[in-house]
């Protein structure tokens, strides 16, 4: 399907971060399995033969003696011979597109990793832990090394024969910094791993698969087509599935089943629609293609609509969410993490490629436009219906982890208004754009570290019950702390990163509503404030519970967090905090690079670069989503957060239940149809069937010998009076002929002696010929013939 481009003899060659790498990845071994020792207390046997000390870690002479090795090499073999550790083919002619076996590689190793780690862990666990924790970081180092290749233009790598319809990468800037953020995130997840699964079962088979779904999560971000993006989709899917039961028990088996079944469904829808605009534009590019798929009329919508319901399903858009509550809070926390974080963004990927980028014109000025402004409005209002709901949901949830579920959910609301705001605004959506590319890279980071930090309070009270857990901060102060920064930026407090994103978002939705002045968008920013209201109330009322509240028996005999904790919570409280006091650094040297490969005004993308975020206006608007917060924590807090929300208005109940039950009911009906045919026609026909062998088998064991007796007999005399007849017959003619001799005998002689006449008997004595002679003759002639034939017969 793909083809490799052709290569100019002569292209600059881009510098390379591998040799850096190499020289890392024994180094972060090193660190990482002495971090996990020095917080778990636990000793390697590896590090035990060098007498390496816990307290001396990093000071000691086998990691300076790595570093200085590295470096030596370095100098020797000189920088040049590093430019092209994986060689470049260079630029191809009229393009900034580059191929590279980089992508590939990025996403092979984490694939690599599982596979060393399953087969170390049934040995070693602690070499299992320093191999899957240093297969994570060489994948975020190696992911970040495109960065000087991304930076020159697009990079590409094309399997031509794979599975015969070939696989294709192609990284822009956007699919980088995608694939950067999910492998840093991953890699601090599973370096917290290696102390969360000491407490687990099944620890090697978690590793295994974390990493398989670490490499189906970039296989995602760094696909060049929609075919090779769908292949990692599901490849994501079905090893995730595998972390959601990790429990085992009947809770996380259920909801297993619910995220599985969820998946394939979506899969499914997506595998349609990608054949549906294939079949119609004859290609599956990530690109903009709305010329092309304008003439596909209403078929057009429906490969939108599957579309949206494949991305939909992973992303958590209601009403397709109801699986995230269920797997997030049954998953171990550092798979929740990046559930949450990182997974569900594979979703609002895919809607982003579709909805921003495949329907969109590739020119600025186009009618076509209004086809995605179509698009746009819908997304706003699915963003509207999904950010509110959930965080309604959110408020009255009585555990920590289904709290922050919900909460995800709603968050990815925000995304998907801002995604719409942008399709909406058309090729004036810079705005929209800047919004949800920020809340999402925020989201990635405060929702991971919220899971973080409350899988650090599971493991010491195994629970997170809000009548359970209480007081924390004291034997928590790191976390606490931490944990605060998170909720106020997911709150969107100014000064943390959620205020610049949201803010972001408030501007795109009011000139999606100044555009062309539609009613309903007006209604649409006042549910926006509204519901950051809500975020402000529940996260608070969170923070409060388990930090604040009441301490609970023996929350003094809780451990204390140990160094790795507090590293790796510091460091998400860091990334917090730059992302809200340096945005303007994140909008242009991250935000606006992102949109390059999109088509958007570039008054408006200098717009956003200028944008400030500290005037009255926006704090203002922030201000009210904190009153209104404030006001409903004081208003709830007196009745406990007992919202009377019916049963009745449960989405499993209202839609799926009751489409489920149709589904079952119509298959059981057609079931019986099918089973009262087959019983009727094949196992209903049995008994005639038995009764017609009986018959036939008596038929054959009496009449048929009867009958055939009888024509035998019947054969047998009509052959006798045959044979009788004929021999009669013959022995007439024998007799005539025995008369006919004697009287031509008679008549000759009475010829010869008597001939009466000169005339006759001279005809009779022809050719000279004596009388008695012919007589003789003729008579001789006449007995044998006659004896032949008396002889034939028997």
């Amino acid at each position: 399907m793909f083809s490799a481009a052709s290569v100019p003899q002569e292209s600059a060659a881009i510098p390379s971060f591998l040799p850096v790498i190499l020289i890392l990845l024994p180094v972060a071994g090193v660190v990482a399995r002495g971090l996990i020792s020095q917080s778990t207390g636990h000793s390697a046997g590896l590090f035990n033969r060098y007498r390496v000390r816990k307290a001396d870690l990093f000071s000691s002479e086998f990691v300076v003696a790595i570093i200085f090795i590295g470096l030596w090499l370095y100098t020797v073999l000189g920088q040049r011979s590093f430019t092209a550790a994986v060689p470049l083919t260079g630029t191809l002619p009229g393009s900034e597109l580059l191929s590279d076996i980089t992508p590939l590689l990025v996403v092979l190793l984490p694939f690599a990793g599982a596979l060393i780690s399953g087969l170390i862990g049934r040995s070693n666990k602690d070499i299992r832990d320093c191999v899957a924790t240093c297969t994570a970081f060489l994948t975020c180092v190696l992911a970040i090394s495109m960065y000087p290749m991304v930076a020159a233009g697009e990079v590409s790598y094309a399997l031509p024969e794979f599975m015969g319809l070939g696989l294709l990468f192609r990284v822009d800037f956007f699919g980088f910094v995608f694939a950067v953020m999910a492998s840093f995130i991953w890699f601090l997840a599973t370096f917290y791993s290696g102390e969360y699964m000491r407490h687990e079962h099944a620890s090697t088979r978690y590793y295994v698969f974390l990493l398989l779904s670490l490499g189906g999560t970039l296989g995602v971000f760094l696909a060049g087509d929609f075919l090779s993006l769908f292949l990692f989709f599901e490849a994501m899917t079905l090893f995730s599935y595998v972390l959601v039961v990790h429990a085992q028990s009947e809770e996380a088996m259920a909801a297993g089943r619910n995220y599985l079944y969820m998946g394939i469904f979506g899969g499914l829808c997506l595998l349609v629609a990608i054949m549906m605009v294939t079949m119609h534009a004859g290609t599956t590019a990530i690109a903009p293609g709305l010329e092309s798929l304008a003439d596909m009329g209403t078929m057009g919508y429906v490969a939108a609509a599957l579309f949206f319901i494949g991305f939909g399903i992973k992303a958590g858009a209601a009403p397709l969410h109801i699986w995230l509550p269920q797997a997030h809070p049954v998953a171990p926390t550092p798979a929740s993490a990046l559930l949450s974080g990182i997974m569900i963004k594979t979703g609002a990927y895919g809607i982003i490629r579709v909805f921003t980028l495949l329907y969109t014109p590739a020119q600025g000025e186009s009618p076509l436009w209004y086809t995605t402004e179509q698009f746009g409005y819908a997304l706003i209002w699915f963003g509207m219906v999904t950010m509110f709901t959930a965080a309604v949901l959110a408020l009255v949830q009585r555990h920590a982890k289904r709290v922050l579920a919900y909460s995800s959910v709603s968050q990815m609301g925000y995304i998907l208004m801002g995604i719409g705001a942008a399709a909406y605004l058309g090729f004036d959506g810079a705005i929209g754009f800047a919004g949800w590319a920020y809340h999402i890279l925020n989201h990635a980071f405060f929702k991971s570290a919220m899971f973080l930090m409350v899988g650090a309070i599971y493991l010491r009270t195994h629970s997170l019950d809000y009548s359970k857990v209480g007081g924390l901060w004291r034997r928590f102060p790191v976390t606490a702390a931490a944990f605060l920064v998170a909720g106020a930026a997911i709150a969107g407090v100014p000064g943390f990163n959620g205020y610049v994103s949201k803010t972001l978002l408030h501007h795109a939705i009011v000139d999606a509503w100044q555009a062309q002045g539609v009613t309903s968008l007006w209604y649409a920013e006042k549910i926006f404030t509204i519901t950051g209201g809500l975020t402000v109330c529940y996260i608070a009322r969170l923070f409060y519970s388990l930090f604040l509240g009441p301490a609970r028996d023996g929350t003094h005999k809780y451990a204390r967090e140990t160094f790795l904790e507090r590293t790796i919570f510091a460091g998400f409280a860091a990334f917090l905090l730059y992302g809200g006091l340096a945005y303007s650094n994140v909008i242009e040297r991250v935000i606006l690079p992102m949109s390059s490969g999109f088509v958007y005004n570039d008054y408006y993308l200098n717009y956003v670069a200028k944008t400030g975020v500290w005037n009255v206006e926006d704090l203002s608007a922030i201000f009210i989503s904190l009153g209104i917060g404030a006001v409903t924590f004081i208003l709830l807090s007196r009745i406990d957060f007992a919202l009377p929300l019916p049963q009745k208005l449960s989405v499993e109940r209202l839609i799926y239940k009751p489409v489920l039950n149709f589904s079952v009911n119509m298959f059981m009906a057609v079931g019986r149809g099918i089973e009262f045919v087959t019983e009727g026609v094949l196992v209903g026909s049995v008994r005639p069937s038995v009764f017609l062998a009986r018959l036939a088998g008596s038929a054959d064991a009496g009449l048929l010998p009867r009958v055939g007796e009888a024509v035998l007999l019947g054969l047998t005399q009509m052959r006798e009076s045959v044979y009788t007849y004929v021999v009669s017959m013959v022995h007439e003619v024998q007799v005539y002929t025995r008369e006919a001799e004697w009287v031509a005998f008679f008549t000759m002689i009475k010829l010869d002696y008597n001939h009466r006449g000169d005339h006759l008997y001279k005809k009779l004595t022809l050719m000279n010929l004596d009388l008695c002679l012919f007589i003789i003759i003729v008579t001789l002639v006449i007995v044998f013939s006659l004896r032949f034939l008396t002889l034939m017969v028997p």
